[in-house]
């Protein structure tokens, strides 16, 4: 504990007491601890004090030689009584006390219960894997991480980000398997940066100075611990953020496209067929649209006659040109998917059966569009959405606007120069000093 002067803690406890005036949850009150009676400063929405009083006077009652002084945790000698200290404290659930004798402290309270327990996970289906999620609590989610990979080379760096609001932060990484220019990388970002204000994960994407108009994501976001340390086995580095209940690993390459860590849980043949599948189905769901507008509309000479014939019978009648009948189409169904992303689990299935069938049925029939274009656009839909991570599944979604629209002016020429110019974007990117187009992070092809 640290003395001060009667009259130094009058204008303390003054300025707590404006500086806090505008909030109704902030608190002081008389105690009595260890037969010491203190004038106690706490949030009451972060301090539990009943519940930390009766823990206090039993270790008190219990301690010998003023061991209970331990406890407390005292300012340093010659740390100033800064205001801004103070109130740091406070807005981090800690709990204040000053003596009728001049001396002050500050100690770990009891918190009150308003973190969330480890629960199942809502937006995410692990399949031979455990059923436990990341919660709002950043020391859970590491103990989470402690709990499924033991071992000495677990390095976990936590820090603070803000002015404003302050963000507690962790960077989680395994010693030896992840590469030090991108430890380096993030630790120097962060600490360039760490007067930036962090409430979203765009704020971190910022922080890290990661490109901010990017179709193909940088990171990896899940909320299941069990991913994240196949990912710290794989050679990334995972930051966790507290009151948030997905963890995020960096950097993100190219096989992370077709390829889940939990997919070391099958056999490899499976795993093998798996990821094959996902792939093809990253293939088909950017080309299929472009492929539709060029074999319909500008190219039908690719075509066999036989098939050329039904295809253009499948158009009779439908009185827009292929682009337009696919945006129009392309555009219902991300509204469809955003609406049932967006709306109650018990209304959702509902939009979709609307959506899907009826309006879908509908559309045909009114021949607005074809139904080879319903038959394209579902398997593009179903092929985009095989793919791992939602991130990667929308940036598909835009990618392949981008073939579709130069597909419809310069045809099978278009759709092909597309396809080389998403190649040669995917080589131009980098993350961390990792290029994109990496097998591994580790360096070398990984057995995962």
């Amino acid at each position: 504990m640290q003395r001060i002067h009667e009259q130094d803690l009058h204008d303390i406890e003054k300025q707590l007491t404006d500086h806090f005036k505008k909030s109704s949850d902030f608190l002081s009150k008389n105690v009595v601890i260890a037969d010491q009676e203190f004038r106690a400063y706490y949030m009451e929405t972060l301090v539990d004090l009943p519940t930390t009083l009766s823990t206090l006077n039993q270790a008190a009652s219990g301690s010998e030689n003023g061991s209970f002084q331990n406890m407390f945790r005292p300012f340093e000698e010659e740390a100033s009584m800064s205001m801004d200290e103070i109130c740091g404290h406070l807005l981090h659930g800690k709990l204040v006390l000053f003596s009728t004798e001049g001396m002050a402290a500050v100690m770990e309270p009891e918190h009150t219960d308003i973190s969330r327990s480890v629960s199942a996970p809502e937006s995410e289906n692990p399949l031979q894997s455990a059923y436990d999620a990341f919660t709002e609590d950043i020391n859970k989610n590491i103990g989470l991480l402690r709990k499924k990979l033991i071992s000495d080379d677990l390095v976990i760096e936590r820090r603070e980000t803000g002015t404003r609001s302050t963000k507690k932060i962790a960077m989680v990484y395994l010693e030896g398997t992840a590469q030090a220019k991108v430890i380096t990388s993030i630790r120097e970002k962060l600490e360039q940066n760490k007067d930036k204000e962090l409430t979203t994960v765009r704020d971190l994407l910022s922080i890290l100075e990661h490109p901010k108009f990017s179709i193909t994501p940088t990171y990896i976001s899940s909320e299941l611990p069990g991913e994240m340390v196949q990912n710290l086995m794989n050679g990334k580095v995972v930051i966790l953020i507290d009151q948030f209940s997905f963890a995020f690993a960096f950097p993100a390459i190219i096989t992370d496209l077709w390829s889940t860590t939990l997919d070391v849980n099958y056999p490899y043949l499976f795993q093998v067929f798996l990821r094959t599948v996902r792939a093809i189905g990253a293939l088909l769901a950017v080309t299929l649209p472009g492929l539709y507008i060029v074999l319909n509309s500008v190219n039908p000479e690719l075509l066999r006659i036989q098939l050329a014939i039904t295809v253009a019978k499948s158009r009779e009648g439908v009185p827009y040109p292929s682009l337009i009948e696919m945006l129009l189409v392309m555009l219902l169904l991300e509204m469809i998917i955003e609406a049932t992303i967006r709306l109650p689990k018990n209304i959702g299935p509902t939009i979709t059966m609307i959506g899907g069938i009826l309006l879908g049925q509908a559309i045909v029939q009114a021949k607005l569009v074809s139904n080879l274009l319903i038959i394209i656009l579902v398997a593009s839909a179903i092929a985009n959405f095989v793919l791992a991570g939602y991130m990667n599944t929308t940036g598909i979604r835009m990618y392949k606007y981008v073939v579709m629209l130069i597909s419809s002016f310069f045809g099978i020429w278009g759709l092909e120069a597309a396809m080389i110019w998403i190649i040669l974007h995917f080589a131009s990117l980098n993350t961390f000093s990792v290029p994109y187009l990496s097998l591994s992070v580790k360096g070398k092809a990984s057995d995962e």
